[in-house]
């Protein structure tokens, strides 16, 4: 029996962590994680905790970090498999000392990476220091210099997230000036075309070897996957297997890309689980399932085949009675 701690199990990547491991082959007791009682995810695993804010400035990083160290050690968890987008730099940064306190492996990439990933300057900076296509991109500051270079349609997007959150396509330099002005932190892009050859593809980096690659190619809707299609795509899979080579990650990291006439561009690297993690489990490659067993047992997957076909995705719904949401609220 190993038991598993899932973080964010109110959010789609966390429930989509949580789908794969029931989908498992591994035996497992699973306790879940969130910040809010309404989190769906904490009435699927068998306990489930509250967390400290982290995001209210009254509440510091070493209150947080002791709830989790003191979840942990009561279960003595054997793994954390992080859920949450703006938890995956502090568990990078509290890997270390986290793994030293309780024994539990945390699966989660270093510093370095999480923040070449988590910034898509750096993001950017990495793929052209490593010679793979990018969306020429530029900061505020140099707009004008980019615009002599550079027509539109442009990109405005937040350099930190990974959502279509706060995303803006114009196409005149007035809306550029605007899109600049509303989006906090923001980098400016140039457009890739077309959205009809975008892909979402995972990679699973453990021990210096890539275990796992799925490339699928999607639908979007409201910013995310809204139709997966599986099929053979070598150029991509071996385009994948290169780039996370040269990352170097621990475990998981998503990558959005458009196919291009010059071949694959990725515009956004996630040092994680993806919200397709799920979907590719139903295309037969289980990625949480590789990453715990090659952590906790050193067992390496055989040469799994990719189902092809087509995943929907719909909305479902969950009844939780007055007792149970009382036990968190």
């Amino acid at each position: 029996m190993v038991n598993i701690l899932v973080t964010g199990v109110g959010a789609l990547l966390g429930q989509g962590i949580i789908k794969a491991l029931r989908a498992s082959s591994i035996e497992n007791k699973l306790f879940g994680t969130d910040y809010f009682a309404n989190a769906v995810g904490l009435y699927w695993v068998d306990r489930g905790y509250i967390l400290p804010d982290i995001l209210n400035p009254k509440i510091s990083k070493e209150k947080w970090l002791q709830k989790i160290i003191d979840i942990l050690n009561m279960h003595n968890i054997d793994i954390v498999l992080v859920g949450l987008d703006f938890e995956i730099p502090l568990f990078a940064d509290y890997r270390r000392k986290i793994e030293e306190s309780t024994g539990a492996k945390v699966v989660v990439s270093s510093p370095e990476v999480v923040k070449i990933c988590k910034d898509k300057w750096k993001t950017f900076i990495f793929l052209k220091e490593n010679g793979y296509l990018y969306p020429q991109s530029c900061l505020p500051e140099d707009t004008d210099k980019f615009l002599i270079q550079n027509e539109f349609p442009l990109v405005v997007k937040p350099r930190f997230g990974s959502t279509s959150k706060n995303l803006f396509k114009v196409n005149t330099k007035k809306e550029l000036e605007y899109a600049i002005e509303k989006c906090e932190l923001p980098i400016i892009q140039k457009y890739i075309g077309d959205e009809y050859n975008e892909f979402t593809c995972g990679s699973i980096f453990y021990n210096s070897e890539v275990l796992t690659c799925v490339s699928l190619k999607r639908t979007l809707k409201d910013g995310n996957t809204f139709l997966a299609y599986s099929d053979d795509y070598p150029d991509i899979d071996d385009f994948i297997v290169d780039i996370t080579k040269h990352l170097k990650p621990y475990g998981p990291t998503n990558f959005q890309l458009r196919l291009t006439e010059k071949g694959p561009t990725v515009f956004e690297i996630n040092p994680r689980f993806s919200g397709t993690t799920p979907i590719r489990t139903m295309f037969g490659i289980n990625e949480v399932e590789v990453i715990v067993n090659a952590v906790l047992f050193g067992k390496m997957p055989q040469k799994i085949k990719k189902k092809r076909g087509i995943v929907m995705r719909y909305f479902e719904n969950q009844f939780v009675s007055w007792e149970q949401y009382r036990e968190y609220a």
